[in-house]
């Protein structure tokens, strides 16, 4: 295995849309607040317990762009591989009937949240006050956007549909998680995302839960999977044989020169199979058949590993000798065992590890 992994880890650096199960973090949005579109940025409710998204209806018929961030350098440790990222949001209120496209735009300078609640519902806004973010300002009244509406990337590095009302949830995009991990990579760059529609459409308007809505338990959330270096972990779920969902799982810590164990349970028993590697891996899965699921995406390279003989206890074990010198890596491994379903084998989840 060791020739292989060398394989491996003299290619060109892999970056991919990953996901983990086993090391995690749940982050409330530190900021969050509503660009009123007002030609005099004289409307603000950074301390509301809503954030608006969309074009209202009826004679205002005006944009609203939500700003949200979230403090991810305080609690993700730098060096970490992102390998997956949920974007948790909740559509309070709304006077549509239809789901609309919503797009995730970094935003490219600092924003004042601020505190001015707004009377109402808050659809309208409030009076601004010193240290709010408007239309035009992002530090009410001095500091003002380079262009109205706020600054930020012409091009979404994510997109999801938003219903009329409920959870809205995005999970492990690519985009999503590439801007996740420049944030922990970059923190003195993460001014956040800013969100909106294509606002061509009126009455295309929500209300989204914003973080002071603590109490209601629906705050903006993000959901950050990750390994430090030398970490590993799991992602994925395995085919589910009659011991229950096979399972394969990585010491650690991934240390270069060392040997790491990995170890197969709930496998058909006394059957043959292998270990696969590659440097990626897909947070989705893509479905082989009934049953099974590969968390390897099938467009990188593939290496096969160790042959597998499971015992009647359907457990099974093999090792990975990692080499020194190839810090910073994600390696990616699953297992597949011959048993007599219609497929002919099963699946086990994905191991992960950050190579140090």
């Amino acid at each position: 295995m060791d020739y292989w992994i060398r394989s491996l880890c003299s290619l060109a650096a892999c970056s991919a849309a990953l996901s983990a199960q086993t090391l995690g973090a749940t982050l409330v949005a530190g900021a969050d607040t509503t660009l009123y579109e007002n030609s005099t940025g004289s409307v603000a409710n950074g301390g509301g317990q809503g954030i608006f998204v969309g074009r209202t209806g009826g004679s205002n018929n005006s944009r609203r762009r939500a700003l949200i961030q979230f403090d991810i350098a305080s609690t993700v440790p730098a060096g970490s591989i992102v390998i997956g990222a949920q974007l948790e949001l909740f559509v309070a209120q709304s006077s549509a009937s239809q789901p609309i496209n919503v797009d995730a735009h970094r935003v490219q300078q600092s924003w004042s949240e601020g505190s001015v609640v707004a009377p109402g519902g808050g659809g309208s806004g409030g009076a601004a006050a010193a240290g709010e973010s408007t239309w035009i300002h992002r530090d009410y009244p001095n500091v003002f956007w380079n262009t109205p509406g706020g600054d930020f990337a012409a091009t979404p590095n994510f997109s999801f549909d938003m219903p009329t009302s409920g959870v809205v949830l995005c999970d492990s995009l690519a985009g999503l998680v590439s801007d996740v991990q420049d944030m922990v990579d970059n923190p003195s760059t993460n001014f956040g995302w800013l969100l909106k529609t294509d606002e061509a459409q009126s009455s295309t308007a929500r209300r989204l839960s914003s973080r002071e809505a603590l109490g209601s338990g629906v705050v903006p959330r993000l959901n950050i999977f990750y390994l430090p270096p030398g970490g590993t972990g799991q992602w994925g779920t395995g085919s589910t044989t009659p011991l229950g969902a096979a399972t394969l799982s990585v010491g650690g810590p991934a240390t270069g020169g060392t040997t790491l164990p990995i170890v197969g349970s709930n496998l058909p028993t006394s059957s043959l199979g292998a270990t696969f590697f590659t440097l990626a891996l897909d947070p989705i899965g893509t479905s082989l058949g009934p049953n099974a699921t590969t968390y390897l995406p099938l467009a990188s390279t593939i290496i096969p590993g160790d042959l597998l003989q499971t015992t009647s206890g359907g457990g099974a074990a093999s090792s990975l000798n990692l080499p020194a010198g190839f810090p910073g890596f994600l390696i990616v491994t699953q297992a597949a065992v011959i048993d007599a379903s219609p497929l002919g084998f099963v699946l086990t989840n994905a191991g992960v590890m950050h190579t140090q």
